[in-house]
C-alpha cells in the first residue's frame, strides 16, 4: 500500500512537471507562431484580428523587406561580420585557453583573471573611445570595425568556458601522446581541439546570437546603406507617418531563423557540453 502511494505521487509529480514544462514551452513559442501567421497578412487584417489567420497569405511582405527594404543586402552583412567574428572567436579563445590552462607557466591563473575582467566592462561603455579609435585609423564603414570589438568582448566568457572544459581532460593522455612523439601544438590541435566540440558549439551560439542581433555598434560604425546589418536595417521599416507593419514582421522573421535554426543543429552539443562540465565539475 505504501509502495503503491508512492508510485501515485511520483506519478501525479511527474504529470504536474510535464504541464509546467509544456506552459512554459508554449510561452516561448506562440509568440514565434503569431509573428509568423502576422507576417504574411495585410495591414488592415493585422490590426483588424491580430490573433486569427489570414484570408490570404501575403507572400509579397518577404519579397517587399528582402528587395525593397534591401533585407538581402543586410543579410548577407550580418552573416559575412557574424560568422567571421565567431570563427576568429573559436581559434583565439581556444588558442588561449589551452595556454592558460594545460601549459604550466606562473602567471597562468593571474592571466585568466585578466581575461575574465572584461565580462565586468559594460560592452557599450566603449562605443565613444571606439569610434574615436577606429576614425583615427580609418576603419569606419568597414566590416572589420564590427568584427574587432565583437571578438573582444566574446573573449572572456568563450575563453571561461574552453578554459574549465580543457582542465577536465585527462592528464594521462596528454602524457601519452607527449611520449609518443606529439609536441604540444600537434596535442592541441590533432586532439584537444577535436575532442572540444561541444564547449565550442556553446560559445558559437551564444556568441553568434549575440552578433547577429547586435544594433548598436552597427549602427554607430556602418553607416554606409550597403554594409548596415540586419538590426539597423529593420529601423527602416518604420516612417514618420507610417509603419508598414506587416512588412517589418516579415523582416522580423527572416532575422530570426538563422539564430533558431542554428540552435536547432547544435542544442545537443549545448546539452552534452552543460552535463560534462556538471559531471567533471
Amino acid at each position: 500500500m505504501v509502495f503503491n502511494k508512492m508510485l501515485k505521487k511520483i506519478k501525479i509529480g511527474g504529470i504536474l512537471f510535464h504541464m509546467v514544462l509544456l506552459v512554459l514551452s508554449l510561452t516561448c513559442l506562440y509568440p514565434l507562431f503569431w509573428l509568423l501567421i502576422n507576417s504574411v497578412k495585410t495591414n488592415s487584417e493585422l490590426f483588424g484580428d491580430p490573433w486569427g489567420f489570414a484570408s490570404s497569405i501575403q507572400i509579397n511582405n518577404y519579397v517587399t523587406a528582402w528587395v525593397s527594404g534591401k533585407i538581402g543586402i543586410s543579410f548577407f552583412n550580418s552573416s559575412l561580420v557574424s560568422i567571421s567574428s565567431v570563427i576568429i572567436t573559436i581559434f583565439l579563445s581556444s588558442a588561449a585557453a589551452f595556454a592558460i590552462s594545460r601549459l604550466k607557466w606562473k602567471l597562468s591563473s593571474f592571466v585568466l583573471s585578466l581575461f575574465l575582467l572584461g565580462i565586468m566592462i559594460p560592452i557599450h561603455s566603449t562605443l565613444i573611445p571606439l569610434f574615436t579609435m577606429f576614425n583615427k585609423i580609418g576603419i569606419i564603414n568597414r566590416y572589420i570595425a564590427l568584427i574587432l570589438p565583437y571578438v573582444a568582448f566574446a573573449l572572456p566568457t568563450s575563453i571561461f568556458i574552453l578554459s574549465g572544459f580543457m582542465k577536465t581532460f585527462p592528464s594521462e593522455i596528454e602524457e601519452a601522446v607527449i611520449i609518443d612523439g606529439c609536441s604540444m601544438a600537434g596535442f592541441f590541435w590533432r586532439i584537444l581541439f577535436p575532442l572540444s566540440k561541444s564547449p565550442i558549439a556553446t560559445i558559437s551560439i551564444f556568441n553568434f546570437v549575440g552578433m547577429w542581433n547586435e544594433l548598436m555598434f552597427a549602427l554607430i560604425f556602418l553607416s554606409d546603406p550597403n554594409k548596415t546589418t540586419l538590426p539597423v536595417s529593420l529601423t527602416r521599416f518604420k516612417g514618420q507617418y507610417s509603419t508598414n507593419w506587416t512588412v517589418q514582421l516579415a523582416a522580423v522573421v527572416t532575422m530570426i531563423i538563422p539564430s533558431i535554426t542554428a540552435y536547432i543543429f547544435l542544442n545537443d552539443k549545448i546539452i552534452e557540453s552543460i552535463t560534462v562540465g556538471s559531471v567533471k565539475g
